[in-house]
Parts: structure tokens; C-alpha cells; sequence
């Protein structure tokens, strides 16, 4: 039997996201959105062959867990974000 635990992370840490959509410049308003009051630093980080997507890092310093997770949920509730990592 596989047991999966979670991973020891020590906080406060930086912690990076990514982000993939269809509209790099809306990616980063909703990265700014959803990490405020934080202040990430977002690199482009790849496009798709045929230039419909890409991809955005963005790194941010979190406390915890929840702040961390939180960030992620709000990430995964715009509908033109296609994923996030």
C-alpha cells in the first residue's frame, strides 16, 4: 500500500506558481489579484507551439500552509486560467 505524505516545508518560504492561460497580460492581473497583498515576481516561462498558451512563474513569499493553499484556490477560480501548477 502506497501512503502519500505531505511534504516537509519549512515556512516562511518562497514558494512558486504556475500559471497557464490563453492571455498573458490577464494572467498577470489575476496573479497580482490572487496573491495580494503579497507582491509576486512573475516571469514569462513558456509559450505553446502554436501560440495559444502560456505559461507564467510566479514566485511569492508565504508564512504557511494556508496562505500558500489559499493563493492556489483563488489562482484556480478564474475561468481563464487553464491550469495552475
Amino acid at each position: 500500500m502506497i501512503t502519500h505524505r505531505k511534504p516537509d516545508i519549512d515556512y516562511p518560504c518562497e514558494w512558486e506558481y504556475t500559471v497557464i492561460g490563453a492571455d498573458e497580460a490577464r494572467l498577470r492581473e489575476i496573479i497580482f489579484t490572487a496573491c495580494a497583498p503579497l507582491v509576486p515576481a512573475i516571469a514569462h516561462s513558456r509559450t505553446s507551439r502554436r501560440g495559444s498558451y502560456c505559461s507564467l512563474n510566479a514566485t511569492v513569499r508565504v508564512d504557511d500552509e494556508q496562505q500558500r493553499d489559499a493563493i492556489f484556490s483563488r489562482l484556480q477560480g478564474y475561468p481563464e486560467v487553464k491550469m495552475v501548477i
